[in-house]
């Protein structure tokens, strides 16, 4: 949507005025008084509804010959609002009167809030477990294994040695297996 209503004032003769007939915002905007003629008093007006949701620092601005001002409309109006409003503009203290129908429509209006600390990192709970890498841990695990079977089979005697020793060396083979894949 536009963000600036133009009057233009002393365009076609002494104290001539011309503003759109309708204009539509969905926040704050300017009035852009682009005066081609002599220097002038403009004055604004917003009516009650308009009033509601918008304000002007001040309502009586003297333009300068040749010149452009712009006067800044304050709007805040709440989100899902649609207000409509006329705002008066007059030039040379009543010399031409005009009305413009302003909409101010914040239907479709949605701002996102963000949390500013989303952008920092965070602090983590994780035990000394959540840092290791599970391929690492798959692979020692079992070679630990191995290890233990091997040792408990030179200790042993018989056929207790024999499945010792088949076992390790299959826990070993799985650990090799792992670690080729990582």
């Amino acid at each position: 949507m536009t963000d600036t209503l133009v009057a233009a004032v002393n365009r076609t003769h002494l104290h001539s005025l011309e503003v759109p007939d309708a204009f539509e915002t969905d926040g704050s905007f300017d009035v852009e008084l682009r005066n081609d003629g002599e220097s002038t008093h403009v004055h604004l007006h917003l009516d009650d509804s308009l009033s509601a949701v918008a304000r002007l620092e001040a309502t009586n601005h003297y333009v300068r010959s040749e010149s452009t001002r712009r006067v800044h409309v304050a709007v805040d109006a709440p989100d899902d609002t649609q207000v409509r409003g006329r705002m008066k503009v007059v030039t040379a203290y009543g010399a031409e009167t005009r009305y413009v129908t302003i909409t101010v429509d914040t239907t479709g209006h949605t701002e996102v809030q963000v949390d500013p600390d989303l952008g920092q990192p965070q602090p983590t709970d994780e035990g000394l477990l959540a840092r290791v890498d599970p391929t690492l841990f798959a692979v020692v695990v079992p070679g630990v294994v191995a290890l233990a079977l091997a040792a408990g089979a030179l200790v042993s005697a018989g056929a207790v040695a024999i499945v010792f020793g088949v076992l390790a060396v299959l826990s070993g083979m799985v650990a090799a297996g792992l670690a080729a894949l990582r």
